[in-house]
């Protein structure tokens, strides 16, 4: 009766750092918040990861640097062998929709297209966006559940710029 006690214990201690790594959840209308702290808070390359619930689909946010007072966020998205569906989806929805985007040639372990979609300093702008894309691209219902992480930012709340 012990071990079936201790293995019911360490079972939950594990589904919850499991759960936990995810980062905390959002929905749809509290996703500007965590874009925003990115903006804030996150350093030179610091990304913001957004997990979509019950799938392997995700979306990035990357805050970049280039000089004091000028940073912003983009959203990258990559052309590989899992995402060619939905890179044309995204292309398409940039396209009809006016968003002002790139796709650029790069080297990362092979050549790799990404379309990248920058959006300054403004976060509504960024939550607008991803809200369109994971509705009209990802076919996510309004009430999903977001597992979001920030990484590669400070934990106190000032600018870094």
């Amino acid at each position: 009766m012990k071990i079936f006690l201790i293995v019911i214990i360490v079972t939950f201690i594990v589904l919850f750092i499991l759960k936990s790594m995810k980062g905390p959840v959002h929905s749809l209308n509290t996703l500007e918040r965590p874009i925003k702290d990115l903006l804030k808070r996150g350093y030179d390359g610091g990304f913001l990861i957004i997990d979509i619930s019950y799938s392997r689909k995700f979306l990035q946010l990357r805050k970049y640097i280039k000089s004091p007072g000028d940073y912003g966020i983009e959203l990258a998205f990559p052309r590989a062998k899992w995402t060619v569906l939905t890179f044309d989806k995204l292309e398409k929805l940039c396209m009809e929709s006016n968003f002002q985007y790139s796709i650029v040639k790069e080297v990362v372990n092979g050549p790799l297209e990404f379309l990248y979609i920058d959006f300054g300093k403004d976060f509504s702008k960024a939550h607008q966006v991803v809200t369109k894309i994971l509705l009209e691209v990802f076919d996510v219902n309004s009430d999903v559940k977001l597992f979001v992480r920030l990484e590669n930012a400070t934990i106190e709340d000032e600018l870094i710029s």
